[in-house]
């Protein structure tokens, strides 16, 4: 099919008047558009003048990275990604949003991490604008069912969940919502989670339908994880069906797992290298780590600091090999930059190099920790 042919096609599915409204919205940050089709919170030349006094050249290099990779909806994934790539830069942002000093006309500006997130996303786009362009979205076939989608029809919730363009918005919220048009037996629950857990390579969380999908993966594989989390029905809907009162037990249950308990608090799991796990999560960072051969031990004690860990009980996630410490940040609540934050004082006073992983960076490790793979 010709690109005209295509383009009619995608501009056929659109109702007229409705481009950037409700069903049929266009998430998309176009390079032409000067608020990128979006309400800018009263974004201002004094706000991107402020911005400009904390943005770096490396800044730069990361947005042309994202553009390359996400295309057309790089601002979406801007904010979360400078908490890894560029954590100075990053924290130069949150403390102009934390002293009311950029943003001034946005609706929750007594919220600073809000203000961060817009703030991270409207500069660079500005920024980024002024010196060079990138395409619209092209369309495209989604793999699972055929369609013919543009990127800017992915919500962008999909675009940080599942990464760069690939599965259109139908299929994005399959695989969110999973199976739920009846209710499932225990056969079937099980025979889906275990589907869904041998697709990912891994265990599956009790928020997997939340969970990004790796982009480290074949692109096949990714497509089977997509899929299966279409088929599997809700967490909710497998204990019921299970007649289970914890994940873990679903897990046992389907014989998953087979050394994991909940203590008071906490879900612990063991790695498969036989290191325990606070959480699904930590379990995934730690496969991966033993996966690519990257020798590691678990929660070391910081150093003691009369500020940040005064008492000296204060333990990271892992250490390298080289000394590096990797914690990992779950990002829950509305001070999750405040505790990032901490983390990176601590290691600054410390002299220790540290690798903060954000759920967000579950979805490509090799970016952060491919440096120490063997």
């Amino acid at each position: 099919m010709r690109r005209s042919a295509l383009s009619a096609e995608v501009a056929a599915l659109v109702r007229p008047g409705t481009e950037n409204r409700g069903h049929n919205r266009d998430w998309s940050f176009k390079s032409t558009d000067p608020e990128g089709g979006f309400n800018p919170y009263g974004w201002n030349a004094t706000d991107q003048a402020q911005f400009a006094s904390a943005w770096t050249p490396e800044g730069d290099d990361l947005v042309d990275a994202l553009i390359d990779m996400y295309g057309v909806m790089w601002p979406w994934v801007c904010p979360r990604r400078l908490l890894t790539r560029l954590p100075a830069v990053a924290e130069s942002l949150y403390a102009l949003a934390r002293g009311r000093l950029i943003g001034q006309g946005h609706t929750h500006r007594d919220r600073p991490d809000t203000v961060y997130e817009h703030v991270a996303m409207y500069g660079p786009f500005h920024a980024a604008r002024q010196r060079r362009s990138w395409p619209d979205a092209a369309p495209q076939t989604c793999p699972l069912c055929q369609t013919l989608f543009t990127a800017g029809r992915l919500n962008p919730w999909m675009v940080r969940q599942f990464g760069p363009a690939r599965w259109c918005k139908e299929c994005c919220l399959r695989a969110r919502n999973g199976r739920n048009t009846a209710k499932s037996t225990a056969g079937e629950a099980r025979t889906a989670l275990v589907s869904l857990s041998q697709s990912m390579g891994t265990t599956p969380p009790q928020d997997f339908a939340q969970r990004p999908v790796p982009l480290d993966l074949p692109a096949e594989q990714r497509d089977a994880i997509v899929r299966a989390m279409a088929a599997c029905p809700p967490a909710t809907a497998i204990r019921s069906a299970l007649g289970a009162g914890s994940w873990i037990e679903v897990l046992r249950g389907t014989s998953i797992v087979h050394d994991a308990w909940r203590p008071a608090r906490g879900t612990y799991c063991v790695a498969a290298d036989g290191h325990p796990c606070r959480s699904l999560a930590e379990q995934t960072v730690d496969d991966w780590l033993s996966r690519h051969g990257v020798e590691h031990d678990i929660e070391p004690l910081w150093p003691r600091h009369t500020v940040h860990n005064p008492h000296g009980r204060r333990r990271a996630d892992w250490r390298l090999r080289d000394g590096t410490y990797v914690e990992y940040a779950g990002l829950t609540g509305d001070d999750y930059l405040a505790k990032i934050q901490a983390k990176r004082l601590l290691a600054r006073d410390t002299g220790i190099n540290l690798v903060v992983i954000t759920p967000l960076d579950l979805t490509d490790l090799a970016e952060l920790l491919g440096p120490w793979a063997s």
